[in-house]
């Protein structure tokens, strides 16, 4: 393999279309690999890195909630938001696609696609700069305090719905609410 090919990971539960995928990208200078289930996936990520990530939003044959998809995708993003996503949905998925973007994709291919809105779409994603994070605060070594504002902060960004902030905290709803009693929140 050299090392100017791209590296694609490929989530799609039809093997049709990964083979069909895997045609184009490999004509296009990538090196692609498929993975029919998110556990699939994981596994290869785990392997290697990959230059981006081609997801189909559904799994299972009549679901079209784009659940399992979503949840790979913000599970993604959380470990490694740098390497890009680009979402492939169906025609009928074009509202699960957008709120695939509003979670981090950076863009989404309609089922049948074309080839070259494929490629293009795939290369723009990759050479789109990243923004770097910005630096973290000063360290605040006042560990009570820092708790308080980071559930304050969770609360608020999710305007005090507990158990969307548990999750985002990494708390059940009993922890959270036990420290916000003793924070008094």
């Amino acid at each position: 393999m050299s090392d100017s090919r791209r590296k694609a990971l490929f989530l799609d539960d039809d093997a049709d279309i990964l083979a069909a995928g895997g045609l184009a990208l490999r004509r296009h200078g990538y090196d692609m690999t498929g993975a029919q289930t998110p556990d699939e996936a994981r596994a290869h990520l785990a392997d290697q890195t990959f230059d981006i990530i081609l997801l189909d939003l559904n799994f299972r044959r009549g679901d079209t909630s784009g659940e399992a998809g979503l949840t790979f995708l913000e599970e993604r993003k959380r470990v490694d938001p740098h390497t890009p996503i680009v979402v492939i949905t169906g025609h009928s998925g074009l509202s699960i696609a957008v709120q695939a973007m509003r979670l981090g994709a950076e863009d989404f291919v309609v089922k049948p696609w074309h080839n070259d809105r494929l490629i293009a779409t795939l290369n723009a994603a990759i050479e789109q700069p990243r923004v770097a994070p910005p630096p973290p605060p000063p360290v605040d070594l006042n560990l009570e305090r820092s708790e308080r504002e980071l559930i304050r902060e969770a609360l608020n960004r999710h305007a005090f719905n507990i158990s969307h902030a548990a999750k985002e905290l990494g708390l059940t709803r009993a922890a959270l609410y036990r420290r916000m009693e003793k924070h008094g929140l």
